[in-house]
C-alpha cells in the first residue's frame, strides 16, 4: 500500500475539492431559474465546507479553484462582456466562495463544538444553522451586488436572484453535507452505519423531489410550449389573412386593367379612393406598364418625368434598354408620386418576380428588398395581359404581356398592422425566404437557451417562393412563465430533504451516543462483574441463567459457558424449614419475586454434590419487556465454620461453667444463711456481693445456652393454658424485689371485663420473654417512676404491653435493639449492667411462638414494648391456635 505524504494528501484533496466543486456547479446550472443566474440547490458550496470542517483552512484553495473555472467556463456570457471582465467576474466570484467557506469554518469550530462524529444535537443545529443561513447570506447578497455590478442581472430581478441564491446555497449545504461526512468523516464505523438510516433516505428523498421538479417543469413547458404554439398558429393565421386582404385588392385592380382597354390614371385613383392604407399596411399600389424604346420619349412626356432606375441609394436616370417596366400610375396614403417613371426591371430582384408572374400567369413575390427609402420592403406582381386573360402558351404569354399590378408593403408596418391585436411584447417575430436565406422581417434579440425549445416555425410556398415564418418568446414572455411553480415544487421538497437529514443526523447521533454510552457501561459493569470476589449470578424471568462472573465458576466448580441458559435450580435450592438437609427444594423464579431486596440464606449444589451454605442478596432489574434478577452469592462455609466452633466453644465454656458457678452460688447461699454461724458485717457484705454476681454470671450463662438451643432448633416449646392475668402478676411478683432495688413501682393494669382470658403458649418461656422486658424497663426507669404492665383484645390477637418511663430509645437503635449483644449504651462506663442478649432471645422466642414483638419510643417520655399472639378461646381450649415447635 503507497503511504502519500501529508502535503501531498493535502494537495490531492485541493484538487479534488476543485474538481467537485466545477462538477457538481455543471450540474445544479440544469435546475437554474430564469430570469436570475441561480439555481434552486448548489451543493457545490455545501461540498467546500464539508471538505473545510474534514480537513481545515487549506481547502479554501480548492473551493477558489473550483469556483474561478465554474465561473469561467460558463456558456451564457452577454456578448458585450469583455475577457477581462470576465475574468474579474470571476475572481470575484471565486473570492466570495472562499470567504463564505471560511466564515462558515470559523463560526462551527467556534461556536458549534464542533466534531465530527456530529452525535449531539446542538452542535448538529448549530453546524446547520451557521453553514447553511448565515454562511449563505454572504454568498447569496455579494454575489448579487457583482452581478448587479456586471449588469448581469436587473433592477427588477434582484431580489428574486437574491432569494433564490440563498435559497439554492442553503439547500446545497444541507443537504451535501451529511453525505460528505459519510463518505470521509471520522469515526468511520459510526457514519458507515448512517448510509443506510441517515444517506439513502436523503439520497432517495432527494432524487425523488428531482424527479418531481423534472416532471412538474416538463409539464409546465408542455403546457407552456402548448400555449404559444397556439398562439403562434393564430397570429401566422392573421397574418396570412391580412396579406390575402392586401392580394384581393390587387386582383380587382387586375380585373380592372383586364377589363378596360384603357385606364386612366384618375380612373387608377379613384379606384383606390377609399382604401384602408394604413390598416392593410400598404405603402403603394402601382400600375407597372411594359414599354418598349421605341416609346420611352412620348411615355417620358405623358409622367413629365424621365425613366429612372435603383442607383443603392436613391435613384439615377435610367440606362437604355430595348423594354422598360416603369410605374405608370402609383397611389399612396401620402400621395407621393416621385417614384414614377422608375423602372423596376432595372432590379434583377424586382425583373425576377415580375418575369416568374408574367411565365406563371400568377401572382409572385420579390424576395426581400430595399426601397429608396432604405426601409425593407415586400413586393407582390400581378400579371395583366391584352386580351385580358391568361394565354395557354409561354411564348403567347411574353408577347401578349401589358403589365403587372404591384403591391409595395414595408414589412415593418405590414406586420405592425397585421398584428395589432397581440401583444407583440411577449415574442419576436422572423419572417425570412429560404431561396435567398434573406429576412423579410426580423426582431430576433439573443435570447437564453430555453428560449429554443418553444420556437414555433413555419414554412409554406407561395407565389413562387418558399417562405418561413418563426415565432419566438420575448424574455417578458419567459419570465412571467419562468417555471415559478417547478421551482417551488423543487425547493419546497429538497428543504423537506434537507431538514430529513437533519432529524436523522439528531436521531442517529442519539443513538450512536446512548450505544456508546451502553458500550462504556457494559465495558464497565462486566469489568465490575468478572473481578468481583463474590459470586454474582444473572438470571432472566424464566429462571434461566443469563449470566455468570468468574467467581461463581470457582464457587460452583462449572465452567462458565456451561451455566449460560440453565436453570438456576441447577446451582441453588431453598433451605429446609426445619434445616434437613434432606428437604432441599429447587430455587424457583416466585421465590425469586418473595425475596426482591431481602438478603436470605439458600444452599448451593457444586458440580461434585457438594452443598454449599450461601447468603443470597436479590435485586430485580425491569428491561424493556422482561425481567432480569441479579443474585450475589455470599459462601458461608468460613462463617458457619467459625459460628460452629463459637458455638461449641461458648457450649463446652457454658457447661463447664455452670457446675462450679451452682457450688459456689449453694455455698454463698449457705454462708450468707448462717450456716457457719453468724458473720462479721463486712464478711456479710463480702458474700452479698459474690453470690449478687454469681447470680448474674449464672443469668449470662443460662442467656447463651438458650441462644445456643435457639440457633440450632434444639430448644422446644411446650405450650399450654395459660390465663394471662394470672401470667402476668407472677412475672411482677418475681421482678418486685428487682424493682424494690431501684426504687421503681410495679403496676398491673388489667381490663374491667372480668372475663380471663387465655393463650396457648409455653409459660416458662413467656415468664422468661415478660422478665426480660420487665427488667429492662425497671433498668432504664428513674427512681420513683412507674413500669405498667396491662393487655387487651385486638382484632382476634392479644396484645401485651410493657410501659416505662425511662430516657426513650433513639430511632437510629430501632433496626438494632433485636441483634444479640446490643447496648444504645455501649461505652465501658454505662450505668446500667447487661449482657445485650435478653432482647434477642425474646424476639426468636416470640416469632417461634407465631406472635410479634414492637415498640414505640418517644426520647424523655418512656418506651412501650408490645407482644401480639393469636389469641385462644377457653371454650373451644382443645383447638390449638400453634402447632408445638
Amino acid at each position: 500500500m503507497i503511504k502519500i505524504s501529508t502535503p501531498s494528501l493535502t494537495l490531492l484533496r485541493i484538487f479534488l475539492l476543485a474538481i467537485t466543486y466545477f462538477v457538481f456547479g455543471q450540474l445544479a446550472i440544469l435546475l437554474a431559474v430564469a430570469p436570475g443566474m441561480a439555481t434552486s440547490v448548489f451543493p457545490s458550496l455545501g461540498i467546500a465546507i464539508a471538505a473545510a470542517l474534514l480537513w481545515g483552512y487549506p481547502m479554501l484553495a480548492g473551493a477558489f479553484l473550483g469556483s474561478l473555472v465554474f465561473k469561467l467556463v460558463q456558456p451564457d456570457w452577454p456578448a458585450d462582456l469583455t475577457w477581462s471582465d470576465k475574468i474579474v467576474y470571476s475572481l470575484s466570484m471565486a473570492a466570495i466562495t472562499a470567504l463564505t467557506v471560511a466564515f462558515a469554518l470559523s463560526t462551527v469550530r467556534r461556536f458549534a463544538n464542533f466534531h465530527s462524529a456530529l452525535t449531539y444535537e446542538k452542535s448538529i443545529l448549530w453546524l446547520f444553522v451557521l453553514a447553511g443561513p448565515f454562511a449563505c447570506f454572504i454568498s447569496s447578497g455579494l454575489s448579487t451586488l457583482v452581478l448587479q455590478q456586471f449588469d448581469l442581472v436587473t433592477s427588477d430581478n434582484t431580489g428574486i436572484n437574491w432569494f433564490t441564491w440563498w435559497i439554492g446555497d442553503m439547500i446545497g449545504v444541507m443537504i451535501a453535507i451529511p453525505l460528505v461526512f459519510m463518505l470521509f468523516a471520522k469515526p468511520r464505523p459510526l457514519w458507515r452505519a448512517r448510509w443506510l438510516t441517515v444517506g439513502l433516505p436523503l439520497l432517495v428523498c432527494t432524487a425523488l423531489v428531482v424527479a418531481l421538479f423534472v416532471l412538474a417543469r416538463f409539464q409546465q413547458h408542455q403546457s407552456q410550449q402548448q400555449k404559444f404554439f397556439d398562439q403562434s398558429e393564430q397570429i401566422s393565421a392573421t397574418f396570412q389573412f391580412r396579406v390575402s386582404k392586401v392580394l384581393q385588392q390587387m386582383q380587382m385592380l387586375e380585373r380592372l386593367f383586364a377589363t378596360q382597354t384603357e385606364v386612366t390614371e384618375v380612373m387608377f385613383q379613384q379606384f383606390l379612393e377609399d382604401y384602408p392604407w394604413h390598416e392593410a399596411g400598404v405603402l403603394f399600389f402601382d400600375w407597372v406598364e411594359l414599354v418598349p424604346h421605341q416609346q420611352r420619349t412620348a411615355v417620358e412626356a405623358q409622367l413629365q418625368t424621365g425613366f429612372k432606375e435603383y442607383a443603392n441609394p436613391g435613384v439615377r436616370p435610367a440606362a437604355q434598354r430595348s423594354d422598360y417596366s416603369v410605374i405608370r400610375y402609383l397611389a399612396s396614403a401620402s400621395g407621393d408620386k416621385s417614384l414614377a417613371g422608375l423602372d423596376l426591371a432595372a432590379d434583377p430582384v424586382r425583373k425576377e418576380a415580375m418575369d416568374y408572374a408574367r411565365d406563371s400567369g400568377s401572382i409572385s413575390i420579390t424576395a426581400p428588398v430595399r426601397l429608396v427609402s432604405g426601409n425593407a420592403a415586400l413586393m407582390f406582381f400581378i400579371p395583366v395581359y391584352q386580351q385580358g386573360v391568361v394565354p395557354k402558351s409561354l411564348d403567347e404569354k411574353r408577347t401578349q404581356i401589358r403589365g403587372f399590378i404591384c403591391g409595395i408593403f414595408e414589412t415593418s408596418e405590414l406586420v405592425k398592422t397585421s398584428l395589432s391585436q397581440y401583444n407583440t411584447s411577449e415574442f419576436h417575430l422572423h419572417i425570412r425566404d429560404l431561396g435567398t436565406g434573406l429576412p423579410y422581417y426580423s426582431s430576433l434579440p439573443e435570447l437564453p437557451a430555453q428560449a429554443s425549445s418553444l420556437t414555433w416555425t413555419r414554412q409554406w410556398s407561395h407565389a413562387g417562393r418558399s417562405l418561413e415564418l418563426q415565432l419566438v418568446p420575448s424574455k417578458a414572455m419567459l419570465n412571467l412563465s419562468s417555471g415559478q411553480q417547478s421551482w417551488y415544487v423543487l425547493t419546497g421538497g429538497l428543504v423537506l430533504c434537507s431538514l430529513l437529514g437533519i432529524f436523522l443526523l439528531v436521531l442517529t447521533g442519539r443513538s450512536a451516543r446512548i450505544e456508546h454510552l451502553i458500550t462504556q457501561r457494559t465495558k464497565e459493569l462486566s469489568s465490575i462483574l468478572d473481578n468481583a470476589i463474590e459470586s454474582i449470578v444473572i438470571v432472566d424471568q424464566q429462571g434461566l441463567i443469563e449470566r455468570v462472573n468468574k467467581e461463581t465458576s470457582l464457587l460452583f466448580g462449572y465452567a462458565m459457558p456451561s451455566l449460560l441458559r440453565q436453570p438456576v435450580s441447577k446451582l441453588l435450592a431453598c433451605l429446609p424449614e426445619h434445616k434437613n438437609h434432606q428437604l432441599l427444594q429447587p430455587l424457583t423464579v416466585d421465590q425469586l419475586n418473595l425475596w426482591v431486596g431481602h438478603t436470605v440464606e439458600v444452599t448451593g449444589l457444586s458440580q461434585d454434590g457438594q452443598q454449599i451454605p450461601l447468603e443470597m442478596g436479590l435485586s430485580r432489574v425491569d428491561i424493556a419487556d422482561k425481567h432480569l434478577y441479579t443474585l450475589m452469592l455470599h459462601d458461608l462455609r468460613e462463617r458457619k465454620k467459625i459460628d460452629r466452633m463459637k458455638s461449641e466453644f461458648i457450649s463446652t465454656v457454658s457447661h463447664e461453667l455452670r457446675t462450679p458457678l451452682t457450688s459456689i452460688n449453694g455455698s454463698l447461699g449457705l454462708l450468707a444463711g448462717g450456716v457457719v454461724g453468724e458473720l462479721p458485717p463486712q464478711a456479710q457484705q463480702l458474700v452479698q456481693i459474690a453470690k449478687t454476681n454469681t447470680d448474674r454470671l449464672a443469668r449470662l450463662v443460662n442467656d447463651i445456652l438458650d441462644i445456643e438451643k435457639l440457633e440450632f432448633g434444639q430448644l422446644k416449646l411446650q405450650p399450654a393454658e395459660v390465663e394471662v392475668l394470672a401470667l402476668l402478676q407472677e412475672a411482677k411478683l418475681q421482678n418486685q424485689a428487682y424493682a424494690d432495688k431501684y426504687s421503681v413501682r410495679l403496676d398491673l393494669v388489667a381490663p374491667t371485663d372480668a372475663t380471663p382470658v387465655y393463650l396457648y403458649q409455653d409459660k416458662f418461656r413467656l415468664l422468661q420473654i415478660l422478665s426480660n422486658l420487665i427488667s429492662n424497663a425497671i433498668k432504664f426507669s428513674p427512681s420513683h417512676s412507674v413500669v405498667k404492665l396491662s393487655y387487651q383484645l385486638q382484632d382476634q390477637h392479644l396484645v401485651i404491653k410493657v410501659k416505662d418511663q425511662g430516657a426513650g430509645i433513639a430511632e437510629s437503635f430501632r433496626s438494632k435493639i433485636f441483634q444479640k449483644f446490643a447496648q444504645a449504651d455501649s461505652s465501658d462506663s454505662r450505668s446500667n449492667q447487661g449482657s445485650g442478649l435478653g432482647l434477642n432471645i425474646s424476639k426468636t422466642l416470640v416469632e417461634m411462638m407465631q406472635g410479634t414483638i414492637d415498640f414505640e419510643s418517644e426520647m424523655g417520655k418512656g418506651t412501650c414494648f408490645s407482644l401480639t399472639f393469636p389469641y385462644y378461646q377457653q371454650l373451644n381450649r382443645h383447638e390449638k391456635t400453634t402447632e408445638p415447635r
